[in-house]
Formats: structure tokens, sequence, C-alpha cells
């Protein structure tokens, strides 16, 4: 993997560089970490004030297009960037098991159930038992 830094941009109202890089690789694209590793030494900040914005490949191509910021300061990394929420892929685990709790709740829902159908056949069987009394009264 051959990283080079196309373009750097300074923002200093942002106390941040903008970095367009090019990546050339054999197989796969490479990982965002191996990205970073290769930005660390061709920028030479510290790892944890690199951001990647975005890995773009063309269809059939070898190469990718990397846009990447490199920060001045943690603070300033912190103010700008939104924080990736860690809690969302914990959510859908606990959905699932939530989801296998509810799925046992129908099962004990179900007997009353059974509990009810007797009842109603027992309604049913008495309105049809009243239908004959009432075509006889009507029939008088």
């Amino acid at each position: 993997m051959e990283l080079k830094i196309i373009q750097k941009k300074e923002e200093p109202l942002l106390s941040r560089t903008r970095a367009d890089a090019e990546v050339s690789f054999e197989k796969a694209t490479p990982a965002e970490k191996e990205i970073k590793d290769s930005l660390v030494k061709a920028l030479g900040k510290d790892e944890k004030l690199i951001v990647i914005r975005g890995i773009y490949t063309a269809y059939g191509l070898k190469k990718a297009k990397i846009i990447s910021y490199a920060y001045e300061n943690e603070d300033s990394l912190k103010r700008i960037e939104i924080a990736k929420k860690e809690s969302k892929e914990k959510k859908p685990k606990e959905a699932k098991k939530e989801t296998k709790q509810e799925a046992k709740k129908p099962e004990a829902k179900k007997e009353p159930e059974k509990e009810k159908k007797p009842e109603v056949k027992e309604e049913k069987k008495e309105a049809k038992e009243q239908k004959p009394q009432e075509k006889e009264q009507a029939k008088k």
C-alpha cells in the first residue's frame, strides 16, 4: 500500500489541516486503521488527532482517494467532530434479547386465550339454540 498526499490545506480557524491523499493497493481496499497509520507517518501527527472523513474508490481501480483532517489538539477535535455513539451498537443486541423475552410472553398469554375460546363457543351454541326458538315464535 502506497500513500501519496495530493494536497494539504491549513484551516487555522478550525485548528486543523485538511489532507487529501491517494492510496494505491494490490488486493482489497485497505482498512481505515491501516490508512490512518500511513497518515500518521506522512503528516507527523498523533493518531488520536487524525480523523478520516472518507475513503473513495472507483470501480475496477486499485486506487482510493482519502479525505482526512489532522487537528492541532484534542480540544479542537472534540469541539468540531461529532463523537460516534457506541450505545447504538449495544441497543440492537438488547432489543434482540427483549424480543426473545417478548416471544416467550405471548405463550403465557395464549393459555388464558384458550380459556376464553370455550366461553365464546358456549355463547355461539346458546345463540344457535335461541335462533330456532325465535323462528318458532316468528311462525306463531
